[in-house]
């Protein structure tokens, strides 16, 4: 009986399929839901043309508790109508992929991910966040940047309440808004109740005891959410505090000139 020639060994297919599999999985590594990703070429494109870009500089294949972070925030920009997100893979060896970017901005291999936000297309002076990686950190981070994000606890009309609150120094005026807040309260959905009542507290101690209140009480609560055990469901209540709050931080150059 002869016998054939032998087909290629099952040895050298093995190799081939994992190569193959593992191409697959890293090509999918690359796009994160809700984020854009960009390129030595496509970021000088794209950053111009937008009012507000946080860019993730990370490596060509991120993982772990920061990136899935990160997937947090993508995912949430699409309640801002401002906010774009996007994120640059950068490698050091074989391609060195987007290094040019790593040198214009002075990245830290070791300190990635790195967190730039990009304003008014302007590619010099990107603000550079050195805050936790969380995503309810960084979405206040933006938040007191003057960017609305869809954050847990807050209720978008008294978000512009509170940004219209916050950008007028007369008494006066601050009572009127103070006094539409309360009316908006009165007539809240009972889901939007605690929320809402939590902006009018806010306003009404803001009126008596100044605009340091709001940083003061993000303070507090920021500690005592760090230093303090406490269950699952009185943190939900105060990071839902902390991101009300910081509706009422008072952005450089928004305030008129008493």
């Amino acid at each position: 009986m002869a016998v054939g020639r032998p087909g290629p060994s099952a040895a050298l297919l093995l190799p081939l399929a994992l190569l193959l599999a593992s191409a697959g999985h890293r090509s999918a590594a690359l796009h994160t839901k809700g984020a854009l990703p960009l390129d030595s070429v496509t970021f000088y494109k794209v950053i111009p043309k937008h009012k507000f870009v946080l860019v993730k500089f990370d490596t060509q294949y991120p993982y772990g508790e920061k990136q899935d972070e990160f997937k947090k925030v993508a995912e949430s920009s699409g309640t801002s109508n401002d906010l774009l997100v996007a994120e640059v893979g950068i490698s050091d060896y074989g391609d060195k992929l987007n290094m040019e970017l790593g040198e214009k901005y002075k990245l830290d291999k070791d300190a990635y991910p790195v967190f730039y936000l990009f304003q008014n297309g302007d590619l010099e002076n990107p603000l550079p966040y050195d805050g936790q990686v969380k995503a309810s950190d960084l979405q206040r981070w933006l938040k007191g940047k003057g960017i609305y994000m869809g954050m847990p606890g807050c209720l978008k009309e008294f978000d512009t309440l509170a940004g219209k609150f916050m950008s007028t120094a007369q008494e006066s005026e601050r009572k009127t808004l103070l006094e539409e807040g309360q009316k908006l309260l009165a007539g809240a959905r009972e889901p939007d109740r605690k929320s809402a009542d939590q902006y009018v507290k806010v306003m009404t101690k803001i009126l008596s005891q100044g605009d340091s209140f709001a940083a003061s009480e993000l303070s507090r609560i920021t500690k005592l959410i760090e230093e303090t055990k406490m269950s699952d469901g009185k943190k939900e209540d105060l990071q839902k505090r902390l991101n009300i709050l910081t509706s009422f931080q008072t952005k450089k150059g928004e305030r008129e000139e008493l």
